[in-house]
């Protein structure tokens, strides 16, 4: 909920998180302000439908998927196609726009000034160079600032690396901008999107093509840059 608020105070740009369980949807941030890279157990797709149609369920839809394997049983209520999840599993490529939301994970990651790392090992996350930045130079990446526990990969990059859990180091942070956590008071998904507020709940929906400028991963990453 801190990112939410972090977000709300436009000191967060975006989301990028590689957990799958939809938390930071149901925290009440936009979706165009989240890419989850490796899909989200509550939406499955169809494909067939241009653009793809997206229904957002309250139960968990990959309970008959898996590996290369990704047919949830349910059909499309417009063209009768087959649904399938939004899961990348390991080895795999993920293709769908939403909810991995590429496109918006990039352009923040390119004009970001900063990075914040929670909770992750990065021993995935490293091998998107796009998000880090690598085609620039050294002197011009964003600076990167890590919290977890163990070692990751990025250490030696990072400007900071604090060994530390997420909840503490956010709750001293939130403390130092004087600002509050807000109470998790979420509905189960709400899909806000600029000029469309509300829940969306177990319908069909468009992708949307609008993207945010700054990015924060979770599981994750964070990005800080200007407006």
């Amino acid at each position: 909920m801190s990112i939410a608020r972090l977000h709300e105070q436009k000191l967060v740009q975006h989301v990028v998180s590689q957990n799958c369980d939809g938390l930071h949807l149901r925290s009440g941030l936009p979706r165009t302000a989240i890419s989850e890279l490796h899909g989200n157990m509550y939406i499955e797709v169809c494909t067939a439908c241009t653009p793809n149609r997206e229904y957002v369920r309250v139960f968990d839809v990959t309970e008959r998927t898996a590996l290369h394997r990704h047919q949830t049983g349910r059909a499309c209520h417009k063209c009768g196609a087959q649904l399938r999840d939004t899961i990348v599993h390991f080895g795999e490529r993920g293709t769908l726009g939403q909810p991995l939301n590429w496109e918006a994970a990039t352009e923040a990651a390119s004009k970001a000034d900063t990075i914040l790392c929670l909770g992750s090992s990065l021993k995935v996350l490293k091998k998107y160079p796009r998000l880090w930045c690598m085609t620039k130079p050294p002197s011009r990446r964003p600076k990167l600032y890590i919290v977890n526990l163990q070692w990751t990969p990025k250490d030696d990059w990072a400007a900071l690396k604090l060994h530390g859990k997420c909840d503490d180091v956010m709750q001293l942070l939130m403390d130092e901008l004087g600002l509050e956590i807000p109470p998790y008071s979420s509905p189960p998904f709400c899909l806000r999107q600029p000029g469309r507020e509300g829940a969306l709940k177990g319908r069909g929906l468009g992708n949307s093509s609008e993207t945010e400028s700054w990015c924060t991963w979770f599981g994750e990453l964070a990005y800080f840059g200007e407006a």
